[in-house]
Order: structure tokens, then sequence, then C-alpha cells
């Protein structure tokens, strides 16, 4: 198959993409990179803090995310240079000319359209990270922990229209959460089950399998970037976003 894969210059994309790649090398893969998750905005410091802890993890010597394409037989396109209109006529085009079967969504910056939704033949498949719907938006994690759930998970979902975290569920993977850890740690730590979900619907697509899915239902908790407040409340409850500490595990 054609698949295309939307991705996002962060950690946790950099691991999951290493993984894919391995698993996907059955079918012609082609690249995309979006730069950053949403609209252009301040954050507050902590979350500044934890993307450069982030970047400084992604130059620490590992492959970086060219490399990774050269190892599928890719190479990386993205949209900066048409300011990031992804569904204009020049970004549906250049997704378009990777003439997709399927097109997997994983951590992308940038919210796709009906035009691009309608390229693949198969549709296009979105790994959230967070328990669909109940924890829809950026950060998901992050208000698992915050609301002391007993675990985490990541949802496979069609990408049916333009809307947030709202198709129908292919799969959820659900771990324990690991309180002692760091936010970071737990995300990262989605992705191995992460992974694996992506792979199984991708080898049930290619047999010419149905795949089942399910509308979401259950309550609807959509949620944006925590404000200094709440990073305030999480790190005196004992929370981290990153921790040093926990490096070497971090691969």
């Amino acid at each position: 198959m054609n698949i295309t894969l939307l991705t996002n210059r962060d950690l946790a994309s950099h691991i999951a993409l290493g993984r894919l790649i391995e698993g996907l090398g059955d079918h012609r893969l082609s690249i995309f990179l979006s730069e950053k998750v949403g609209r252009d905005h301040s954050l507050p410091q902590p979350l500044m803090d934890l993307a450069a802890f982030e970047k400084e993890l992604l130059n620490d010597g590992r492959a970086s995310f060219d490399q990774l394409a050269q190892r599928a037989g890719s190479s990386l396109q993205g949209f900066v240079d048409l300011n990031n209109r992804v569904n204009g006529a020049e970004g549906i085009a250049r997704i378009a000319a990777t003439e997709p079967d399927l097109i997997i969504s994983l951590r992308f910056g940038l919210i796709i359209r009906e035009p691009i939704i309608a390229l693949p033949r198969l549709g296009v498949i979105n790994l959230h990270s967070g328990v669909l719907p109940t924890y829809r938006g950026v950060m998901a994690t992050f208000r698992a922990m915050q609301n002391n759930e007993p675990e985490i998970g990541s949802t496979l979902h069609f990408i049916q229209d333009g809307g947030i975290d709202n198709g129908d569920i292919i799969s959820i993977a659900r771990i324990p959460l690991q309180r002692e850890k760091s936010y970071l740690f737990n995300v990262l730590n989605l992705y191995t089950a992460g992974c694996q979900q992506i792979l199984q619907a991708v080898g049930e697509l290619a047999s010419g399998q149905v795949i089942n899915r399910q509308p979401q239902q259950g309550a609807i908790g959509y949620y944006s970037f925590p404000n200094q407040a709440e990073l305030d409340s999480f790190s005196a409850g004992g929370g981290l976003l990153f921790n040093r500490a926990e490096i070497s595990a971090l691969k």
C-alpha cells in the first residue's frame, strides 16, 4: 500500500516513527512533518522548558528525522513554506501526489479538512494519546494525571471530518499510570501499545479486512494547553513535567 504519514517534530513522534518504519517495511511510505501543535501563541514557561528538554533529547545523537525518513526510503516534506496552509490548493496537491491508499496521522500539528480526508481510499486514521471521548484535545496524559486517573491510554480512530478527535474508534489501549514518573515518561510509555494499534489496523486493511469501528460514546471532555495556575497546582502536588533522572528510559 501507499501510506502517507502525518506526524510532528517532537520526541514522541520521533520514537513512534522509528517503530512504525520498522513495522511498515512492506509498504511505500511518504512522510510529512508539522513543526508545532496548534496556533501560534505563548505558552507558560514550564511548557517551554518541556519543549526545550525534548529538543535537547532529539539532538542527543539519535537518528534525525531526515535519517528516519531515509530508512523508510522516503524524504521529509512539510508545509512551512506554505505558511502551514495544509488545506490550501498547494497543500492538498502535495499530499495527493503521494497517491495515498491510507493516511496515518500521529501527533500531526495541523487540522486536515475534507479535501485531504477524501484522498485515500481506505481513509484517514489517527492515534490520539488519550482515551476518547473523555480526553479530547492536547496533553491528555497531563489531564489524566491531574484527575488522578488509574490508567492512561491511546485511542486509534478514524478522521471523518474537520472536527478534533471525534471520529469512530478502532481501538483503545490502556496502561497503568505510573504516578511516580513524569508526564513525559508516561506519554512516551503510550507508544509501545499505540504503535501496535496502528500496525494491527494496517495489517487488517492490507489484507482486505473491514476494520471494526464504533461511534464514540460517553462523557466528552476537551482540553487545551494547561495554564500557569494548573501547572503550579500540578507541581505543588508532586507532579513533574519531565525528569532528567529518566533520560536513559526516554528512548
